[in-house]
């Protein structure tokens, strides 16, 4: 009998690479209820936006984002600098180029992020999404040298 082709978001086919593009799709989009969906059931996830708080639990993150998208999705650019894969944890280091209005006049932001996954029963699943200022003038082929993550 010929085995059948599971669905590409199952627990077995998802991949961290996977969640990571459906974040930052959905932070574009605005869809807070679709972003939400890619955290872990845990209610230890934790998220930290740049110059903000550490916000723990689903509740402080579910809020902070549906904040963050009350007025429409975010334009951002993600190109991933570092990832690390175990069997059950993955960390990407990324860099988030934004799109954003400075008196009137569209200029981009850096951001500097790292996000932490878990394999769950329900598939790969975001834990952490840890961001800070970045800055233009670090070329990004030098923001993390060699296989360094602190």
């Amino acid at each position: 009998m010929p085995r059948r082709k599971l669905p590409p978001q199952t627990p077995w086919t998802n991949t961290p690479d996977d969640v990571e593009a459906a974040f930052y799709d959905t932070l574009t989009s605005g869809n807070v209820e679709a972003l939400m969906s890619l955290w872990a059931e845990d209610e230890d996830i934790c998220c930290i936006h740049p110059g903000g708080q550490r916000l723990d639990g689903h509740a402080a993150v579910r809020d902070s984002f549906a904040q963050l998208l009350a007025g429409g999705g975010l334009q951002i650019n993600a190109e991933v600098q570092h990832r690390w894969h175990s069997m059950s944890s993955a960390v990407h280091s990324v860099v988030e180029r934004m799109q954003v209005e400075v008196d009137g006049q569209t200029q981009w932001g850096f951001v500097l992020a790292t996000n932490v996954f878990v394999h769950t029963p329900a598939g790969w699943r975001l834990v952490l999404h840890h961001a800070s200022p970045g800055v233009p003038q670090t070329p990004l082929d030098i923001i993390l040298p060699g296989d360094v993550l602190h």
